[in-house]
């Protein structure tokens, strides 16, 4: 047999991606969703093959196009914006005429998922929510992505990431003890982590559906997602107090922390078993810590990972972080130098592995984005294109799709049931790009 790495790397190998099949090949999600949350669910679908509609209010457009960091915008798009919705179809019209939520009945008749996050209630009072939908299409798979979910006390109030955090009890775990202090978790986590969260809700009724040939309707809560990573609230009903915050340690190794070196590098060090830990103390030639600490039992007591860690604090302080490593390669303990994004966007490995990519793009020439998080052998996940401009795919979908014709479009148009971009940067194209010979946004039908 070969070599395993040498096996791996040759079923991994980004450069065979594109000629593999998608998983989710023939699956049409129509997505509702604006800003992070909910737009995170159709990336991640998206990723992997589905054919994911958005849709966006003519001229106005997510307001995540505008939310760009520190009021900078990349070639007229918002780079986050990007960041959040690669690869799918720019759709807009106006869900508050009649003949939009005509065009969308239609949609829904032929698609099998359906994203939205708009506040709790509206998109059902739009005539767009999962009980007027499930008539037209009783197979489909609906999720709703609202802050506090789809009933309950707390159900009209409004939310982002922020709020989230906050909400679901994360925020109050940042910090030092013996603080006031305390943190958000950057940057969107609150956001992201309930995204992956709904696209695995949505895969799991898929699997349903497969086997039933029946749809549902999926009630997420931003907040409640969050709050599903943490352990904290199952030891404080068992413990009867708090956790605690424990700041840049691992409450579950000790010692653990995240230290300076001698040269201002900052370094994570966490010992999880007791030959990691047998290891840090030979590596800072304090070999008697072995006994005097010989198990885990001993080294968590509060007073004693206090000790540990202000030694190791010590000892990572007066060495440099070439040292450091060399010495975790030879007494076989963990260490990992903290990275910042551009030491990250530069490491060759990343890009080997296809974890970094840097996607090429008729509009935009290039950006460098993370490839997609699980790496499939038989069928990986793929970055198509970028983020395009407001309605940069209406007469694509409306023709390919739904069968309109030139006038029936023109006069979807003309009514402003349609529409596309006025002269703002974050939904307009870059000023050097001529749209006006771009295929797509003038697809024909050929």
């Amino acid at each position: 047999m070969e070599n395993y790495f040498d096996y791996t790397k040759k079923i991994f190998d980004p450069a065979q991606v594109k000629e593999k099949p998608d998983v989710f090949k023939d699956l049409r999600v129509l997505d509702f969703s604006h800003v992070i949350y909910g737009p995170t669910v159709g990336k991640v679908l998206g990723s992997y093959g589905a054919e994911v509609i958005k849709c966006e209010l003519p001229w106005v457009g997510d307001l995540w196009r505008f939310g760009v960091y520190w009021g900078k915008f990349w070639k007229h798009s918002n780079i986050c914006f990007q960041f959040v919705q690669y690869g799918k179809y720019f759709f807009s019209l106006n869900l508050k005429l009649p003949k939009a939520k005509e065009i969308i009945y239609k949609l829904a008749e032929k698609s099998d998922v359906i994203v939205e996050n708009f506040a709790s209630g509206t998109a059902e009072t739009w005539g767009v929510g999962y009980s007027q939908l499930s008539k037209i299409n009783p197979a489909i798979i609906y999720l709703s992505c609202a802050t506090y979910g789809q009933y309950g006390p707390m159900r009209f109030f409004p939310g982002w990431d922020l709020l989230a955090q906050a909400a679901a009890g994360v925020v109050s775990l940042t910090g030092y003890d013996g603080t006031d202090r305390y943190y958000k978790l950057p940057d969107y986590v609150g956001d992201f982590l309930p995204g992956n969260v709904g696209a695995l809700a949505v895969i799991m009724a898929l699997n349903y559906r497969k086997k039933t040939g029946k749809g549902q309707y999926i009630d997420l809560a931003q907040t409640e997602a969050v709050m599903r990573m943490m352990p904290n609230f199952t030891y404080e009903d068992i413990a009867g107090q708090e956790l605690g915050r424990t700041a840049n340690t691992d409450p579950a190794m000790a010692p653990s922390g995240i230290f300076k070196s001698s040269e201002g590098k900052f370094v994570a060090v966490a010992a999880a078993t007791d030959e990691q830990y047998k290891g840090i103390c030979e590596a800072m030639g304090h070999p008697e810590l072995v006994t005097k600490y010989k198990d885990s039992w001993e080294r968590l007591k509060p007073e004693n990972a206090r000790e540990l860690y202000d030694m190791t604090g010590k000892w990572v302080g007066s060495s440099t972080l070439d040292s450091l490593v060399e010495l975790a390669k030879k007494h076989h303990f963990a260490i990992a130098e903290v990275e910042g994004d551009l030491d990250i966007t530069g490491d060759e490995w990343r890009r080997e592995r296809g974890s970094v990519v840097m996607v090429p793009d008729e509009m935009y020439h290039r950006l460098l984005l993370p490839g997609p998080s699980a790496m499939l052998s038989k069928t990986p996940g793929k970055i198509r294109w970028l983020a395009r401009p407001l309605g940069y795919h209406n007469r694509y979908i409306l023709k390919k799709l739904l069968g309109y014709s030139d006038e029936e479009i023109q006069q979807l148009e003309k009514e402003r049931v349609i529409g596309y971009w006025d002269d703002k940067p974050g939904i307009e194209p870059p000023v050097y790009y001529d749209i006006m010979q771009d295929p797509m946004f003038n697809y024909r039908g050929e």
